[in-house]
C-alpha cells in the first residue's frame, strides 16, 4: 500500500514545516508529497524544498488558486493507492500513518477521517473540537458521513470515480466530498484515534465565539437540509482560503 500525501498551500512560511518534518519521522516509509501551492508570496517554497532530500516530495505552482482545485490538482500528479489530503499546518504522531495503514489493510475502506485534536491548552478550543468530533462526525456518521480537511484518506480510484472535489464549494468541501462518496456506495470509516493536531490560528483571527456560531449553524444546515445543504450554505460563511 502506498500512500499520495497532497498538501495545498498559500503563504505557509511558518506551518507547511510542521507536517513535512511529521512526515520524516513516519514509522510508516511508503508514501510521497506533492505540494501545491496557490502563488505564495513569502517563503514557503523554500521551507517546502529543505525536505527535498527526505523523502519523495514535489512542490507545485498551481494553475489556479483554491483549496479543491489545488487538492484535485495534486490528485491528478499522485501515484499512491490511496490519497492522503492534509492541511498545512497541522501534526501527526511518529506512528499516525502506520495505524492508519493497518487500519486500511483490515477493512475495506474508500474514505477515512479521524478525530481532530486542538493545538492548544484552551479548554475553549477543546470544547470546540470536541463538539466538531461528537456532533458533526461521530453522531451523524451512520446517515450522514462527514469528514474535516485537515485529515481526508480517500482511495484513489473511489474519488476518480466520483470527480474528486466540486471546484465551485468554497466552504464543506470535505464534507460534501465525504457525502457524495457515500451516496455513490462507497465505504466511510471515522476513527476516534489517531487525532490529528490542528492548528487554531482560525480561532485567533476569527475568535471563538464567533467559531462556535459557524459551527453551530453549520450543523443545523447539515442536519435540517441533508440533500442540498452544501449548496445552500455558500455565501453564509465568510471562510477563504489562505486568509489569516
Amino acid at each position: 500500500m502506498k500512500f499520495s500525501i497532497c498538501i495545498p498551500t498559500l503563504n505557509e512560511e511558518k506551518y507547511i514545516g510542521g507536517i513535512l518534518s511529521c512526515l520524516e519521522k513516519q514509522t510508516f516509509k511508503d508514501f510521497e508529497v506533492t505540494v501545491v501551492d496557490g502563488n505564495s508570496q513569502d517563503r514557503t517554497k523554500e521551507e517546502v524544498l529543505k525536505f527535498s532530500s527526505k523523502y519523495p516530495l514535489q512542490f507545485l505552482k498551481s494553475p489556479q488558486r483554491g483549496v479543491s482545485f489545488q487538492r484535485n490538482y495534486a490528485e491528478k500528479k499522485s501515484s499512491g493507492d490511496y490519497v492522503i489530503f492534509f492541511d498545512a499546518d497541522v501534526m501527526i504522531e511518529n506512528d499516525f500513518l502506520e495505524k492508519i495503514s493497518n487500519h486500511l489493510e483490515k477493512e475495506n475502506i474508500d474514505i477515512l477521517t479521524t478525530w481532530n485534536k486542538p493545538i492548544s491548552d484552551k479548554p475553549i478550543d477543546e470544547f470546540i473540537y470536541l463538539f466538531v468530533n461528537i456532533f458533526m462526525l461521530e453522531l451523524i456518521k451512520k446517515k450522514n458521513p462527514g469528514a474535516v480537511g485537515v485529515f481526508i484518506c480517500v482511495k484513489k480510484s473511489s474519488f476518480e470515480k466520483i470527480g474528486g472535489f466540486r471546484e465551485k464549494v468554497n466552504f464543506g468541501e470535505d464534507f460534501d466530498l465525504a457525502k457524495r462518496l457515500h451516496d455513490s456506495g462507497f465505504t466511510y470509516a471515522l476513527l476516534k484515534k489517531p487525532k490529528v493536531h490542528v492548528s487554531v490560528r482560525r480561532f485567533d483571527k476569527e475568535g471563538r465565539l464567533n467559531m462556535i456560531i459557524k459551527n453551530l449553524r453549520a450543523a443545523t444546515y447539515y442536519l435540517t437540509n441533508n440533500n442540498n445543504y452544501i449548496d445552500k450554505i455558500q455565501g453564509k460563511f465568510k471562510h477563504e482560503f489562505g486568509k489569516f
